[in-house]
């Protein structure tokens, strides 16, 4: 991963860090300075425009290309934007449909938390943009998303998305999006973002579920501490993007902006009720992941104490006999004992009934 991570657990920070703050002490509000990780090298925008009837996609398009927030009849346009590190680019993105700085700051605010802010003729929502990499981590990504009234701009930090279904549907002229308006386009976009969330939950279950058979299985159990260390971290990366956004739409399903039309009430509701399924599986693993745990630790000391058991019924049977030997080792020179002929062999039978009879005894007492 090329974003930064942080040092203790080795995942991608979701907040900004104190050294990416005190970089942005003494700037103006609405200062767009990205202090995040160049991923491209060249920030480009493409876009998708469509009505009911037609479709028009284009790669590579100047920002003085694009027509910008219109009441004309001209169907919906989705930009797309790939590359924060193009502050100038971003800036004249903004002008051109007339965007609030303030928006434009946190558009390329990498690090900051998931918020949805309501600028009355637009409004804006980032959001993290999670995904399963090669490497089976949870690889994170800062997206923004504005919303106009014929409109949607979606800002990237580097290429590649979960957008492709969306675009699938725009392309396929018989779906729900092509007859509707700009809202669905960014709800879409969003829910699509949200649903890839699932597919990341359900990689992490199946770790856990791994590991919980590993412990279960007793295979290499010096590495499960690490495991579920690493699986922990991952979960955080999660947890971090997640709740923010949670709060922000159920914020928003509770108070929608008043511009907002009524007819995507229904579809944030769901994905409200999606963000809290997402939430309790996160918790129930988080839980799991606990268990895994604990059944580790608890093993672990069964396992002691079964060396420890054995260990003590080896001292108990050999005490009395080490009493015996301890005896007549003082070599006295007044041991009755010691002058009959058959003394050492009786001592070593008393021995070895002692500690065959002791022996004996543990097995009936289910001790050993």
């Amino acid at each position: 991963m090329a974003e930064d991570t942080d040092p203790a657990t080795g995942t991608p920070e979701a907040t900004e860090r104190p050294g990416v703050m005190s970089r942005r002490v003494g700037l103006a509000p609405g200062s767009v300075v990205y202090f995040g990780t160049r991923h491209v090298e060249t920030a480009t925008i493409s876009t998708i425009t469509y009505t009911v009837e037609r479709i028009d996609e284009v790669e590579h398009v100047a920002a003085d290309d694009l027509r910008g927030p219109t009441v004309a009849d001209d169907g919906v346009q989705w930009v797309n934007v790939v590359g924060l590190h193009d502050t100038d680019l971003i800036m004249a993105i903004g002008e051109r449909y007339g965007l609030h700085s303030l928006l434009m700051e946190d558009a390329v605010a990498v690090r900051s938390r998931p918020t949805f802010v309501d600028y009355e003729n637009h409004a804006f929502l980032s959001l993290k943009m999670l995904s399963w990499s090669d490497s089976d981590r949870v690889d994170i990504e800062h997206v923004s998303l504005v919303l106009g009234d014929d409109y949607v701009i979606s800002f990237q930090e580097r290429p590649g998305d979960v957008f492709d279904a969306v675009r699938q549907r725009i392309r396929t002229g018989t779906t729900r999006i092509r007859r509707r308006d700009s809202e669905y386009l960014w709800y879409a976009l969003v829910d699509a973002i949200v649903d890839n969330y699932v597919y990341v939950i359900e990689q992490l279950a199946n770790r856990v579920d791994e590991l919980e058979e590993h412990v279960w299985n007793q295979d290499d159990s010096d590495n499960v501490p690490a495991r579920v260390q690493a699986a922990r971290s991952e979960m955080v990366v999660v947890r971090r993007a997640l709740r923010p956004l949670q709060d922000e739409i159920e914020a928003f399903v509770k108070e929608p902006p008043e511009w907002f039309s009524e007819e995507i009430a229904p579809f944030m509701s769901d994905l409200r009720a999606h963000v809290l399924q997402i939430s309790d599986a996160l918790d129930s693993m988080r839980d799991s992941l606990a268990s895994v745990m604990d059944a580790h630790l608890s093993i672990m000391a069964m396992r002691t104490n079964d060396v420890m058991k054995v260990l003590t019924i080896m001292a108990s049977i050999f005490i009395p006999l080490t009493f015996v030997a301890g005896v007549y080792g003082m070599n006295f020179q007044y041991m009755p004992e010691l002058a009959v002929r058959w003394a050492y062999p009786v001592v070593l039978m008393v021995m070895t009934v002692l500690g065959s009879g002791m022996a004996i005894y543990f097995r009936r007492k289910g001790w050993m």
